[in-house]
C-alpha cells in the first residue's frame, strides 16, 4: 500500500499532461490573397491557413506609402487566421506582417505581399531580431533545467536516502534561484514571441504572450515544484519529495518539441517518465559528492540505496529517450542531416559517455568505497564530478533545441513539387551563379559556380554559405560548401519554413581576399 500512493500519483499526473492537446511545429499552408498576387479590386480579409490551431499575437499591415496600421484586433484565431482589412485600400503593394505562435510554445511569423491594381514594390519592414534576446532565453532555460534537475531532483534523492548537511543550503538554493529563473524564462519566452528587444521586457504585452503560449504552463508548474521542494527540505514534510519530483517531471512535459509529438498518448507519458528517471539520477550528484566528502555515519548507506535504485530511473530514460527519438527523428535519411539531428547526436554522444561512467562507478568503485577504500573514494568523487560536467553540457545543447523544428516537423510539410530557383550573385569582379533546389521549405541542395566578370571559372580556397531569416526569428545557419570538381555544393540544405530569406555566400577568393555576395530568396 505504500507504493500504490505514489504510483497513483504518476498516473494522475500522466493523464493530466494529456488532457491539453498539443501538436507539431506548425507550418503555414496556404494564403488568400496568394503570395504576391496582383488583384483588380481590393480584397475584403486576408487568411493564413496552417497546419494546426496557432493564435495571432500581431498582425499589421503596410500600406505602400510605408503606413502601418495595427489589425489585430480585428483578426480571428485558429488553424485559419482570418484578418479584416479596412475598407478604401489604395493602389499599389500592401504588406500584411504577421505573428502567430503554436501550441508547442513557437513563435512563427512572416509576411504576405499582395497587390491592388499594380505592384509596385513593398516598403522594407523594421523587423527585430534581438540576438541578445535569443541568446537570454537559451541561458534562462539551461538554468531554470539545471535548478530543476539538481534542485527538485535533490528532493527526489531524499526519498531514498538522508541528505548530508552540507547539501542543504545548497539545494534551498538551487530551488529560490529556480523560482527567479521560472518567472524570468516566462517573461523572454513572450518577448520572442512577440519579437520585440530586451529592453521592452517589462511590458505588459510580453508577459501575456508568455503566458498564452505553453511555456506557461510549465514555468507554473515549475515554479509549484521549486516551493514544494524547498517545503520538503524539512523532515516532517520529506515525503512531499514525491509530490515534487512528479510536478518537475510534469513541468517539462508539458512544452516544447518531444511533447509535442503525435502519438498524444505514447509521447506524453515518455517525455514525463525520461524527465522522472533525470530527476533522480541527476539530483543524487550533488548530495553523493557530499556525502563522500564529508565520509560521515550516513554516507555509506546513502550510497548503497542509491546504487540499489539507481538502475530503474536508467531504465526508464533509456526507454523513453529511444522511443522518443525515434518518434522526433523519423525513418533514417537526409532530414536526420539537420541542426536538430545534431544536438541529438551530441546529446546521444554525452549521455554514452555518461552511462559508461555510472556502470563503472557501479561495478568498480561502489563496493570498494563503501568498505573504507580511501583511493576508490577518491575516484568515486572524481567521476561523480566529470558526470555533473556532462549533464552541464547535454542540458545547454538541448536548450538550443528550441532553434530548430525536429525532422518530424519538416517532414510534416506538404509536399509541394517546387522547380529549382536560378540564382545570380555578383560583387565587383566576383560572380556566383548556381540552383537551389527545390526552392521549398525542407531538404535541398544549393550548387554554386564560381567565376570573375567575365564567365572565367575561379578556384576560391574556400566557400561559406549562411541563410538567414530574421523576419521568422531564425538566426543564421551556417554551411560550408563543398567543392565537387568546380561546383561548389550543399547538401542537404535545410529550409524550415517558408518565408524570405537572407543567402550570403562568403568567398575566399585568395589568402588575403574575401567577397561576400547577398542574396534576398523568397520561399514558398
Amino acid at each position: 500500500m505504500r507504493k500504490a500512493g505514489p504510483l497513483a500519483l504518476v498516473l494522475f499526473f500522466i493523464m493530466l499532461a494529456q488532457v491539453a492537446p498539443a501538436w507539431a511545429h506548425a507550418q503555414l499552408l496556404a494564403t488568400s490573397p496568394a503570395q504576391a498576387e496582383i488583384l483588380a479590386t481590393a480584397p475584403a480579409q486576408a487568411r493564413l491557413e496552417f497546419n494546426e490551431p496557432v493564435t495571432a499575437l500581431a498582425v499589421a499591415l503596410i500600406a505602400p506609402d510605408g503606413a502601418s496600421t495595427d489589425l489585430l484586433a480585428a483578426t480571428t484565431s485558429g488553424q485559419a487566421i482570418t484578418v479584416a482589412l479596412p475598407s478604401g485600400l489604395g493602389k499599389g503593394t500592401h504588406v500584411l506582417s504577421w505573428r502567430v505562435v503554436s501550441l508547442d510554445s513557437h513563435p512563427i511569423a512572416g509576411s504576405l505581399l499582395f497587390s491592388i491594381g499594380h505592384s509596385t514594390g513593398a516598403q522594407p519592414l523594421a523587423t527585430s531580431a534581438d540576438s541578445m534576446a535569443a541568446i537570454a532565453l537559451w541561458a534562462a532555460k539551461a538554468l531554470l533545467f539545471v535548478a530543476l534537475l539538481f534542485g527538485v531532483g535533490g528532493a527526489a534523492f531524499a526519498l531514498v536516502a538522508p541528505l548530508p548537511a552540507a547539501a542543504r543550503p545548497v539545494l534551498i538554493a538551487l530551488s529560490g534561484a529556480g523560482l527567479v529563473l521560472a518567472p524570468l524564462s516566462l517573461g523572454l519566452q513572450g518577448l520572442e514571441a512577440v519579437g520585440l528587444d530586451l529592453i521592452d521586457l517589462a511590458a505588459p504585452a510580453v508577459w501575456r504572450a508568455g503566458w498564452s503560449t505553453s511555456f506557461g504552463l510549465t514555468t507554473a508548474c515549475a515554479a509549484l515544484a521549486f516551493v514544494v521542494a524547498l517545503v520538503a527540505r524539512a523532515k516532517p514534510w520529506r515525503a512531499l519529495g514525491w509530490l515534487a519530483w512528479l510536478l518537475g517531471a510534469l513541468a517539462l512535459a508539458l512544452s516544447g518539441h518531444a511533447s509535442a509529438a503525435q502519438p498524444q498518448w505514447l509521447t506524453r507519458p515518455a517525455v514525463f517518465l525520461h524527465l522522472g528517471g533525470l530527476l533522480f539520477w541527476i539530483g543524487a550528484l550533488l548530495p553523493l559528492i557530499l556525502h563522500l566528502r564529508g565520509n560521515g555515519p550516513q554516507s555509506h548507506p546513502a550510497l548503497a540505496r542509491f546504487s540499489k535504485a539507481v538502475p530503474w530511473a536508467v531504465a526508464l530514460i533509456l526507454v523513453s529517450g529511444v522511443t522518443l527519438a525515434a518518434i522526433q527523428m523519423g525513418l533514417p535519411g537526409r532530414s536526420w542531416l539537420t541542426f536538430y539531428g545534431a544536438i541529438l547526436a551530441a546529446k546521444l554522444g554525452l549521455l554514452a559517455v555518461l552511462f559508461v561512467l555510472a556502470l563503472v562507478n557501479r561495478l568498480k568503485l561502489t563496493a570498494p568505497a563503501m568498505a573504507g577504500d580511501g583511493t576508490a573514494t577518491s575516484r568515486l568523487r572524481a567521476s561523480i564530478w566529470a558526470e555533473i560536467g556532462i549533464v552541464l553540457v547535454i542540458l545547454l545543447l538541448v536548450a538550443g533545441w528550441r532553434f530548430t523544428p525536429p525532422p518530424r516537423a519538416l517532414a510534416a510539410m506538404p509536399v509541394v513539387a517546387a522547380e529549382p530557383m536560378l540564382l545570380h550573385l555578383m560583387e565587383g569582379n566576383v560572380m556566383a551563379m548556381g540552383t537551389l533546389d527545390p526552392a521549398a521549405p525542407g531538404v535541398a541542395r544549393l550548387d554554386l559556380a564560381i567565376t570573375d566578370a567575365a564567365d572565367t571559372p575561379l578556384a576560391p580556397q574556400g566557400v561559406m554559405v549562411t541563410l538567414s531569416a530574421p523576419a521568422l526569428g531564425i538566426e543564421p545557419i551556417v554551411q560550408p560548401a563543398l567543392d565537387m570538381e568546380g561546383v561548389w555544393r550543399v547538401e542537404p540544405l535545410t529550409i524550415p519554413l517558408p518565408g524570405t530569406w537572407e543567402l550570403q555566400l562568403d568567398i575566399r577568393v585568395s589568402r588575403f581576399s574575401l567577397v561576400t555576395l547577398r542574396e534576398t530568396l523568397v520561399i514558398d
